[in-house]
């Protein structure tokens, strides 16, 4: 089969080289002049990732992912969960045990030095209450916490350091759902949440994938914006229009671009129209990415985690410093200066050698709408990779992949979307979830 991938993020190559492997003869068309749409590398003088992202070992299909295109040694794990965690004028380690889940982390809840004794027991009842719970009721996760035991003060200085990493929003606005299943399907479980680092910019593993597609006879066409799709009547989508009058035919279309772009697209579509209509009620969080190097080395690991802190996460690679700032709409549109100047100042509380080193070079990267908001009822607005086309599926984090904006949802999806096609070109059943189970590997 000829397919056509529109968009060349993770979603976007996961379903390519996908397809690719299978033998199928695969087009990419990517906007941007570079790989990675969100997840890019900027490469003007020096090598930047647009945001910092972080893997746990629950990772399972981005973990495929890397493997397939030959990149798995991208992403350094740790052998167990060890989470610096830093305040001012304190330094401690959250580190998992050698006890079956979930109570390997029971003993860091237990140990947790922000919180007083009696919340910390408090906690741990809390996460035993979550691990046992089966409720399909959505909520807040923080009234959640709250009606177990949890205070302002518990929720924000153990809860929504892990609700922020995970879900990329704090518990006042995370779904209980959503915050459940990320517990459930890596912190719950004994090394789920070890994690990961990226040891190369993204653009390297982009690179790797674009390599993987090559040579099975696939192509990828950067600075090509598509205009319209096109369909076969009683037939469904059978190709795409460019912008630049280019018309390519296809045996079915992939779409892995935000709601909005696949929007626009669809808008004589009414069957598609109405799918992305749902998708456009998602609410959209902006991150704000501070690149910092000073003259040494003053993290002296590989990553921290700040806690009551504007620093969030501190992700280091010798001299050179990222921190990610998640759900950062009051800082978004700060200027350059004022947003380095209040992170480098709180980077001088947590790190004594912050405070001795000088700071040679600094960047800031932001995203407006970089990841979708895990709030009560969105998972309704996620549409499956199957759409009212034959022929055109969508894939993207968005998508109902089940997991929070993230590498991992945005592979998740494009191998549903890729497993999706192959199915309904073999004629078999629509059983959905029992594929996607089989193909997350």
């Amino acid at each position: 089969m000829r397919v056509i991938v529109i968009g060349a993020g993770f979603a976007g190559m996961a379903a390519a080289c996908r397809l690719a492997g299978d033998g199928h003869t695969v087009m990419v068309v990517e906007k941007a002049q570079c790989l990675g749409g969100r997840a890019a590398s900027e490469r003007d003088g020096q090598t930047l990732d647009h945001g910092q992202h972080v893997l746990s070992r629950a990772c399972g299909a981005a973990q495929g992912f890397l493997e397939r295109i030959g990149a798995l040694d991208a992403v350094s794990f740790q052998e167990s969960l060890a989470v610096p965690l830093l305040s001012v004028g304190q330094r401690w380690v959250l580190r998992a045990w050698p006890l079956p889940g979930p109570m390997h982390l029971v003993p860091g809840l237990l140990g947790y030095k922000p919180l007083l004794p009696k919340e910390r027991l408090a906690a741990v009842r809390a996460w035993l209450a979550l691990w046992a719970t089966r409720s399909a009721h959505d909520e807040a996760f923080a009234a959640w916490l709250a009606r177990h035991g949890q205070t302002e003060r518990a929720i924000r200085l153990l809860w929504d350091p892990i609700v922020m990493a995970t879900l990329n929003v704090p518990s006042s606005v995370a779904s209980l759902l959503a915050a459940r299943r990320v517990f459930r399907d890596a912190l719950f479980v004994p090394h789920g949440v070890d994690l990961g680092c990226f040891t190369v910019p993204l653009g390297e593993v982009f690179d790797a994938a674009r390599r993987y597609l090559e040579a099975r006879g696939g192509t990828v066409d950067t600075g090509t914006s598509v205009a319209s799709f096109t369909l076969h009547e009683g037939r469904g989508a059978n190709g795409v229009r460019l912008k630049d009058g280019r018309q390519i035919g296809a045996d079915a279309v992939i779409s892995a671009v935000l709601p909005d772009a696949l929007a626009a697209l669809a808008a004589e579509i009414p069957k598609l129209a109405e799918t992305v209509r749902a998708a456009q009620e998602l609410a959209w969080s902006p991150m704000v990415n501070v690149h910092l190097t000073f003259d040494r080395d003053v993290l002296g690991e590989s990553f921290a985690v700040g806690v009551d802190s504007p620093v969030q996460w501190i992700l280091a690679n010798g001299k050179k410093l990222s921190l990610p700032l998640r759900f950062a709409s009051d800082v978004v549109d700060l200027a350059d200066d004022e947003i380095i100047g209040r992170l480098h100042q709180s980077l001088r509380g947590l790190l004594p050698a912050a405070r001795e080193g000088r700071l040679a070079n600094s960047h800031v990267v932001r995203h407006r709408r970089a990841t979708f908001i895990p709030s009560p009822g969105s998972d309704t607005l996620r549409p499956k990779a199957r759409t009212a086309i034959p022929g055109f599926y969508v894939a993207g984090d968005w998508t109902a992949t089940g997991w929070p904006s993230s590498i991992e949802s945005a592979v998740r999806s494009g191998v549903y979307a890729a497993a999706a096609l192959e199915r309904d070109a073999q004629g078999l059943s629509r059983d959905d979830r029992a594929a996607e189970r089989a193909e997350e590997r």
